[in-house]
């Protein structure tokens, strides 16, 4: 029997699935392998809204290459990019039916089908993009239990990918003063309210369109990560960033509860610490691109400004009381989740310098 179709996500479309840059993962496989099976190698499609031939969708492939070799033919993970199999927004449900095996997709964007996929990217939930790596791969398990339960699909590891901060065109925003005057460009509902707790005026917009919209004044200032701003060549009309670490990141590597427990255990034991490493190794991977890429964006005559500790102080005070808030609503997932951000902010303090290392 068909299973129904969910309602439709609440589609949080962030800058950061167009990411930039090149790297390679560390390999982690073991070359222990399952005996070959004369079954036909059954195929794991994985579908992500990340552009074809970028960093994520080719180090998501390799990673599973590695699984691949392991499991000896009898199973296939094949990544297809930009969307080709589902759009982000049937994406869930798709997987969720089982008309798709598996993804690599922002769970955040499907916060109106379970709302505490939402709960992963909660404005100054961390101090900073070390907090926030540290921190996915240990929620990975509560956002499993969320995924199985609500959409039938479990994750197999959690990946940062970077954080959101402000670009702007008009001025460096340096102060709540500044964003008094400002326009900001978000990508989602949750960072225009943080705009607008912040005192500023934030409107959701299309990112296919910052660049003619910060060209034009349309908007003074976007929420941008580091990566998309260099993919879309927003440095040419906007050259002021102020790094505050206001709003995180998390993507979850899904794949069907059916097709999973279909699976003999070796081959579970396998693709459970494959994954999770593809998944440990991308997040640090992403930790060091912000560095690498304030280098070349600087070349680019990008001026970047680190929010001192009292004034982010000042802007968290404003915006951190409303995700604690929310934690609260969902009794033990949210006091979970604070837990283990607890433990990243404590390990990975917010300093208003370059490197946090």
């Amino acid at each position: 029997m068909k299973k129904p179709a969910l309602g439709s996500p609440v589609i949080m479309l962030v800058s950061a699935i167009l990411l930039g840059g090149c790297g390679e993962p560390r390999n982690s496989a073991e070359s222990t392998t399952p005996a070959a099976s004369a079954v036909k190698t059954k195929l794991i499609r994985m579908t992500t809204p990340v552009p074809p031939g970028d960093d994520l969708s080719k180090m998501c492939q390799e990673g599973m290459d590695r699984f691949n070799a392991r499991v000896n033919g009898a199973y296939k993970m094949q990544m297809f990019a930009g969307g080709q199999l589902a759009s982000l927004p049937e994406s869930l449900d798709a997987i969720r039916t089982g008309a798709i095996e598996g993804g690599v997709i922002p769970i955040a964007a499907f916060s109106g089908t379970a709302p505490e996929f939402g709960l992963a990217e909660l404005p100054f939930l961390y101090n900073n993009g070390e907090a926030n790596a540290y921190a996915v791969i240990r929620l990975n398990d509560i956002f499993s239990d969320i995924l199985q339960e609500k959409a039938d699909q479990r994750s197999l590891g959690c990946i940062y990918v970077g954080t959101l901060n402000f670009l702007s065109a008009k001025k460096p925003i340096k102060t709540l003063e500044d964003l008094k005057s400002m326009v900001v460009g978000c990508d989602t509902p949750s960072s225009a309210n943080l705009i607008e707790a912040l005192n500023g005026s934030g409107i959701v917009v299309d990112f296919s369109e910052d660049y003619s919209n910060l060209q034009k004044g349309i908007i003074n200032a976007k929420t941008s990560a580091l990566q998309y701003m260099l993919m879309a060549k927003l440095y040419e009309v906007a050259e002021y960033y102020t790094v505050f670490h206001g709003l995180g990141s998390l993507y979850s590597i899904t794949i069907n509860s059916d097709v999973y427990d279909a699976m003999q255990q070796s081959t579970k034991d396998i693709l459970n610490k494959e994954m999770s490493a593809l998944a440990q190794n991308l997040s640090q991977y992403y930790v060091t691109l912000f560095y690498d890429l304030v280098d070349d964006l600087e070349a680019k005559g990008v001026k970047f400004y680190y929010l001192p500790v009292a004034e982010r102080d000042k802007w968290k005070n404003l915006a951190y009381p409303e995700t604690i808030a929310t934690l609260k609503k969902y009794n033990d997932i949210g006091a979970g989740i604070k837990r283990i951000a607890d433990e990243a902010n404590a390990k990975y303090p917010y300093v208003e310098s370059e490197k946090q290392r």
